[in-house]
């Protein structure tokens, strides 16, 4: 072990020097598999990293500005270093520029060299620096080391030190291509706010959220020989309900089993704008539907166009800007709703439900002196995505509210629309569950999703009635519950690698019992469909 130590450290120390946030992630991976101890690892990250610092430092003390002319440094550093920017940022921050540069991308190198060609004295450098360095060392460590323990399951499908070792870079590299993703919102200019939202993961971009979730899913096509097994989960959808599925379908199979539990609703389809809105008008007309009503896609995820429409202008205006299929449904005041994500493995008679989540539609009450705008950002959740409701209420940004008027920021119960996701498990009793598995089993090929239902009250919810269904989602759907502020970021990855445990587990006995994974090429195609229909999506939930 002490030889292991020693090469292992001796690599994390030379990676530091090529790619350090890869090497510091991928020492923490090595840890948890056991092929270097805590201590070699830190320090030898810890070593690598700080000396780099103290170098850059040394080089500009030692050879000032003389050595920024060399054409071998303007060849290798000079689109990296903005001089003049970083001297201006360092004159007004000092030490806090120092430790702040160790976490904004493109920063660390030109101010560490402002640091030396202003003269910061050593004794003031080498402390702030190494304090900055280690936090930084240990902050990485933490995570990937989570990371790395949820996920150990992986990696012991490889048998060699050489396969761990790979598995370990590779997880190492997109696990560092997040944070740098997510770390490039930071600038010195919108430093304050960004930097707060930095540490409110719920609101992190989906690029740098779900790269674990990539890297476990790899492991587990790997574990299953499968990239698409997923897609088998709920053979009675298209694809499983993986990508690019009719809304629809599902719904109309559901509403002939169960009429009472679903929404009413109705497709549409597109030929022109004014076949539409006739078709739109005639449907409402003929169901006696009133206003309000809601439109959406029959293909789409995440919310992304669906809107409440109050009057005939609302309808043309989001006609005219979809041109596509759409679901006409009836509105389904609630005014509560709840995300219940249910699961049954082929060879059990009877499913469960894996997670509910309570949603919650956040409101901005007026003053009689504030204008939205200005509300929003007061409100101190509001206010980390007033760009998403902002943009919602673009024509109202002015206006200013009554005092005491109230104004609900979203209707659609998504996440990242804007609405507030709770961990609803008080949700949960036997009656309800056992609804749930009865409108599950009625569906032909189904064995896990989402579904999201509009209730009037927790009471009749509980026992398990008096709920509409207004959505239901196959396997991409997610637990929703895990974007409860109150979770830690490692208890939102450890319920989405179980949920995904469970999906590639209840496809596998699919394929097992005779069905076949379908080509990359079906993939592909539903794919690439969904994403031509997202382009045409209108605003979501935009006031009137």
């Amino acid at each position: 072990m002490p030889t292991s130590n020693a090469l292992h450290g001796l690599l994390i120390f030379a990676s530091t020097f090529v790619l350090e946030d890869v090497a510091v992630l991928g020492a923490a991976l090595l840890v948890v598999n056991g092929m270097v101890s805590l201590p070699w690892a830190v320090g030898s990250s810890f070593g690598g990293i700080w000396l780099g610092d103290v170098g850059l430092y040394l080089l500009a003390l030692r050879f000032g500005r003389g050595m920024l002319e060399r054409p071998w440094f303007k060849r290798f550093f000079s689109k990296k270093v903005d001089l003049a920017k970083s001297e201006s940022w360092f004159q007004h921050h000092g030490a806090v520029a120092l430790v702040l540069s160790r976490c904004i991308p493109g920063t660390r190198l030109p101010t560490y060299l402002v640091a030396g060609l202003l003269k910061v004295p050593v004794r003031r450098f080498l402390p702030v620096t190494a304090l900055a360095c280690a936090v930084w060392v240990v902050a990485l460590f933490e995570f990937s080391y989570h990371v790395g323990m949820m996920a150990i399951s992986g990696f012991n499908m490889f048998r060699s030190e050489a396969a761990k070792l790979a598995a370990s870079v590779a997880l190492a590299a997109v696990l560092a291509w997040a944070f740098r993703k997510l770390l490039k919102q930071l600038t010195a200019d919108t430093l304050k706010g960004r930097f707060a939202k930095l540490f409110k993961w719920e609101f992190w971009p989906p690029v740098v959220f779900y790269a674990p979730v990539v890297f476990k899913y790899a492991l587990l096509a790997i574990k299953y020989r499968s990239l698409t097994l997923p897609s088998l989960a709920n053979p009675g959808m298209d694809l499983g309900g993986l990508i690019g599925e009719s809304k629809y379908q599902t719904l109309a199979e559901l509403a002939q089993a169960h009429p009472d539990a679903v929404v009413e609703t109705h497709l549409i389809p597109f030929e022109s704008v004014p076949h539409q809105i006739r078709q739109i008008l005639q449907v409402k007309e003929k169901r006696n539907l009133s206003y309000p009503f809601v439109l959406k896609p029959d293909v789409g995820q995440r919310g992304f166009g669906f809107r409440i429409i109050h009057s005939d202008d609302d309808l043309v205006n989001y006609v005219e800007r979809f041109q596509r299929h759409v679901l006409l449904q009836r509105y389904a005041a609630g005014p509560h709703e709840a995300g219940v994500l249910y699961f049954r493995f082929p060879a059990e008679d009877r499913g469960q439900i894996f997670s509910i989540t309570d949603k919650v539609f956040p409101q901005v009450i007026g003053d009689g002196k504030s204008t939205l705008e200005t509300l929003i950002n007061k409100d101190a959740r509001a206010s980390l995505i007033a760009d998403v409701y902002l943009q919602r209420f673009s024509g109202q940004r002015e206006r200013i509210l009554n005092a005491g008027e109230t104004l609900r920021l979203v209707e659609a119960g998504n996440h990242c629309q804007g609405a507030i996701f709770l961990d609803g498990r008080r949700l949960h009793s036997e009656a309800l569950a056992d609804r749930i598995d009865e409108i599950s089993r009625s569906l032909k090929g189904f064995f896990i999703g989402r579904y999201d239902l509009r209730y009037s009250s927790e009471e009749l919810l509980l026992a398990g009635k008096d709920f509409q269904i207004i959505e239901l989602n196959g396997v991409s759907s997610e637990a929703t519950s895990i974007y409860d502020p109150r979770n830690s970021l490692f208890q939102a990855y450890k319920m989405l690698f179980r949920q995904w445990e469970v999906v590639f587990a209840i496809a596998d006995q699919n394929r097992k019992g005779g069905l076949q994974v379908p080509s990359y090429r079906a993939i592909w195609r539903n794919w690439a469909r969904h994403w031509r229909e997202s382009a045409f999506h209108s605003p979501t939930d935009r006031a009137s």
